[in-house]
């Protein structure tokens, strides 16, 4: 693990995590050659850290209405607006690493309304951006949109559930002082 400073708190040194845990750095370290950083700054709070990390695995595991790819424009769409360093470079490499695209996932994550998106994308950005910046103005008449664009209520929760998500994730990491590894800025290029 690297010695830059990943957060204004502690980190726990590998042999103090749980066995669970450590076969989890361990599995990522194969996978991706490396532990995301924002595992390594949760993981000092190790039960807070396994309901975290539980709850976001299932928000960003694919469903038949809201594939894997629209999960992660979500959490770009989501930290451009919240200015999270940490989401913008880490989600900005699995945007660009599903859309197999690099171009189209830096636009995605920067602005989606300039990326070619169609309309069906763009309502949904839309929406994950409405209830990041202003959740008391929803009403039903954005879900009504969203249907009839071919959202079903799972699908639109879902949108919603995963902005909340990355909105807590966002003030976390910035709020942490957390930053990103190096070893995304070069990925899926």
């Amino acid at each position: 693990m690297s010695d830059e400073q990943i957060s204004w708190f502690p980190v726990a040194e590998f042999e103090d995590l749980s066995p669970e845990v450590q076969a989890l750095f361990s599995g990522l370290t194969e996978k991706l050659g490396f532990v995301p950083n924002v595992f390594r700054a949760y993981a000092w709070r190790g039960p807070r850290f396994d309901k975290w990390r539980a709850h976001f695995e299932d928000l960003m595991r694919p469903s038949e209405g809201l594939g894997k790819a629209e999960r992660e424009m979500i959490s770009v769409a989501v930290s451009m607006q919240n200015q999270c360093l940490y989401c913008l470079v880490a989600h900005g490499f699995a945007v660009r690493a599903l859309t197999k695209d690099p171009v189209l996932g830096d636009r995605i994550t920067f602005d989606y309304h300039r990326a070619g998106l169609d309309e069906k994308h763009i309502a949904m950005l839309d929406y994950a951006v409405k209830v990041t910046l202003d959740p008391a103005s929803c009403t039903a008449d954005d879900i009504e949109d969203l249907r009839d664009l071919g959202f079903s209520d799972e699908d639109i929760w879902d949108i919603a559930e995963v902005a909340a998500m990355f909105n807590f994730t966002n003030r976390m990491a910035s709020a942490t002082g957390m930053i990103p590894n190096p070893e995304y800025h070069a990925m899926a290029r």
